[in-house]
């Protein structure tokens, strides 16, 4: 496994500030934020990539995933309006382009909330069109779509492993992977085991946090009904050798440094304990 942090949760401060947390806490890498101030994309010009390029390389640090910025924004690949499709896959194609210009294997996708009045099944064709659609612009960059589930109160879309591999399937494109974040299960009901026998290598990349099981809440390890040692010990029985990357934002930004630090004392412990 490799371990990393998200850089939204230090949006407060400067990406550099980032890098320097995650080498500080010996982490991997760095899942690059599509927001200001750190990864907007009409931001990323030839300059800032050559920016971020001298941070990987000062820090010693990986970028294992793009994220844009889009749960309850403009850009939305559920939506039947027409107008916010075209400008949505032209904002996906230059995010698709801003991974590969940083040599990021990884972007990520949601399938966001479509709204109350669309229908499902319409919803759902559309989504699989438009991914298709960005799958084969993004494989001549070497660039995978990993779609992450969201809970039920963020969008009925894709919630649970089931159905990401429905939509994996229906995509139907090399370049296209799902991922897990714990959240979603866990307010599911659903096992964690159950990404890892379903997805198998089309899941590469984990968010973890804990979680209330009753909301999205992306809460401190040490805070939540997740049981953090026992999730691990699930990752290493299952051999998961992907991505982690801790995902906090419901902290609200308030000392990243302080609730990384507590990840990190607990994943370090974990770790020496399983031998991972």
């Amino acid at each position: 496994m490799k371990f990393g942090l998200i850089s939204l949760d230090f949006k407060r401060f400067s990406l550099e500030y980032c890098f320097k947390m995650a080498r500080r806490y010996g982490l991997d890498g760095v899942e690059l934020w599509g927001g200001r101030p750190h990864g907007y994309f009409t931001d990323m010009t030839r300059e800032r990539i050559q920016e971020i390029d001298a941070l990987k390389k000062k820090y010693k640090l990986e970028i294992p995933m793009y994220t844009p910025n889009v749960l309850n924004g403009p850009y939305n690949l559920c939506s039947l309006e027409e107008r916010t499709i075209h400008e949505t896959i032209e904002f996906f194609q230059r995010s698709i382009d801003i991974a590969y210009e940083l040599e990021c294997p990884r972007m990520l996708v949601v399938a966001d909330h479509p709204g109350y009045e669309a229908s499902k099944a319409l919803v759902c064709r559309r989504f699989i069109e438009h991914m298709q659609y960005l799958c084969d612009y993004g494989a001549p960059k070497g660039v995978s779509l990993v779609i992450e589930p969201l809970t039920p109160m963020e969008s009925p879309v894709i919630t649970t492993a089931d159905d990401c591999v429905d939509a994996i399937k229906r995509i139907g494109r090399d370049n296209v992977e799902a991922m897990m974040d714990v959240a979603p299960p866990t307010v599911a009901n659903e096992p964690f085991s159950v990404y890892f026998d379903k997805l198998k290598d089309r899941m590469n990349y984990i968010h973890i946090c804990n979680n209330d099981g009753m909301t999205d809440a992306h809460k401190r390890l040490d805070e939540g009904i997740i049981p953090i040692k026992d999730m691990f010990t699930v990752f290493a029985n299952w051999k998961y050798n992907g991505y982690v990357t801790c995902e906090l934002y419901s902290e609200n930004y308030r000392d990243p440094e302080l609730y990384l630090a507590n990840t990190m004392r607990m994943v370090y412990e974990i770790r020496n304990e399983l031998g991972i």
